[in-house]
């Protein structure tokens, strides 16, 4: 059984669909116990989510990503942004990427935890874990991860500058560019 490859970047592989995945038992199983989605306003406690997935024996790599409050987005001072979400649309379109990604590699474990409301400069706003037994899918997957919540997720957010303005932050070409590599 193969996976893509940090190599197989430029030109992925046809995706490679794990047999597991065709099981819908397995799918809701898999989502209910090591695999887990949220979207919430309290602060990310990234060490926590991370020292859980380690635990899993079956685990030989971990990916992650932090997304954090930069000062310069559509604005050159941005001091926060403030996220908007559909409650339970979001958690659902989350938990059907994590399915999609299931599909595509061997994963023991998915986290997606995504911050709303008001988020502070330097603050994290999303997080994403992928464990894995090897590091190409750990780190294809996560990768996949990102691009679908840069291109697609329902979230909305504003930029909130320094002297008070806010403007909605635009759905950007390059990351529906980003997605469409994956097939």
């Amino acid at each position: 059984m193969t996976t893509p490859s940090s190599s197989d970047r430029a030109q992925p592989a046809a995706p490679h669909i794990d047999e597991r995945a065709s099981n819908p038992a397995f799918l809701e199983a898999a989502i209910a116990s090591g695999f887990d989605v949220r979207v919430q306003l309290q602060p990310i406690d990234i060490q926590a989510e991370i020292m859980l997935v380690s635990r899993n024996p079956n685990v030989g790599a971990i990916v992650n990503f932090l997304g954090v409050v930069r000062h310069c987005g559509d604005f050159d001072d941005v001091v926060a942004l403030e996220l908007e979400h559909y409650p339970g649309m979001t958690e659902q379109s989350f938990g059907s990427i994590v399915e999609e990604a299931i599909a595509r590699w061997r994963l023991e474990a998915v986290k997606i935890v995504h911050r709303t409301g008001r988020v502070a400069l330097g603050d994290a706003v999303v997080l994403v874990v992928v464990a894995a037994p090897h590091r190409g899918a750990a780190f294809d997957a996560c990768e996949f991860l990102m691009d679908f919540l840069k291109a697609h997720a329902p979230l909305w957010k504003k930029e909130i500058r320094r002297d008070g303005a806010v403007r909605w932050v635009e759905a950007r070409t390059r990351d529906e560019q980003s997605m469409l590599r994956w097939g």
